[in-house]
């Protein structure tokens, strides 16, 4: 697409730029760019199934040498986290491929300039949307976990509630788990998810579970 895109916007406007993006985990048309031939990588890893190869193929290859004037790399977190905002803020469901252009939006340092993302595909399944939400929303800060163990007894849950209900901290999730406590006989696992506000918020949280002194493992 990106091949294609760029023959089309260099024979309207040639001073147009145009820039790639791919995931780190299957980057190898980049590779490819800038040894100049074509690269196979050895394995591709990454959620945009859509990109997931391994060589470009020959065409391409030979066009998006030509016209594409830059390729950007993103992480799994951000397609995650923008593959959130596509949803949140325009209500629109792209698959992961898809809105790799809006995840390389953080990677262009240049201001005052028009820039078009183009969004396409929504091969996406209901399960793999749950997914994504979930930790698109674990990326942005908007939901913490973490565990931590507790004496077992009466009360100790109740100590953690009034630690998180100061700081705001509203419990999605909790599971209470004598099994998996440091000592089984005398602790118990507490695994909690909350909703938070970002990562000031995640701070906050850590640092009044800190002061109440309690050691939390992130999850």
């Amino acid at each position: 697409m990106a091949a294609g895109v760029a023959i089309a916007a260099k024979r309207y406007n040639p001073n147009i730029k145009v820039i790639g993006v791919e995931p780190e985990g299957a980057m190898c048309m980049k590779a490819s760019i800038e040894k100049g031939e074509l690269v196979c990588l050895d394995n591709v890893r990454t959620i945009a199934d859509g990109v997931a190869v391994k060589q470009p193929g020959d065409i391409t290859f030979s066009i998006a040498r030509e016209y594409i004037d830059d390729i950007v790399t993103v992480s799994e977190f951000d397609i995650m986290e923008s593959f959130l905002v596509l949803l949140d803020k325009h209500k629109l469901i792209g698959e992961n491929a898809g809105v790799a252009s809006l995840a390389g939006l953080k990677k262009i340092k240049e201001k005052g300039k028009n820039i078009v993302c183009i969004v396409s595909g929504g091969n996406i399944d209901v399960l793999t949307v749950a997914g994504m939400i979930d930790r698109g929303l674990v990326s942005r800060g908007r939901i913490f976990s973490f565990t931590l163990d507790l004496p077992d007894k009466p009360g100790e849950l109740l100590k953690v509630s009034e630690v998180l209900a100061r700081v705001g901290a509203n419990v999605i999730k909790l599971n209470h788990n004598r099994l998996k406590g440091m000592d089984r006989f005398m602790d118990v696992q507490l695994e909690v998810t909350v909703e938070t506000n970002g990562y000031k918020h995640i701070n906050r949280i850590i640092d009044e579970l800190e002061k109440s002194k309690y050691e939390i493992t992130i999850i």
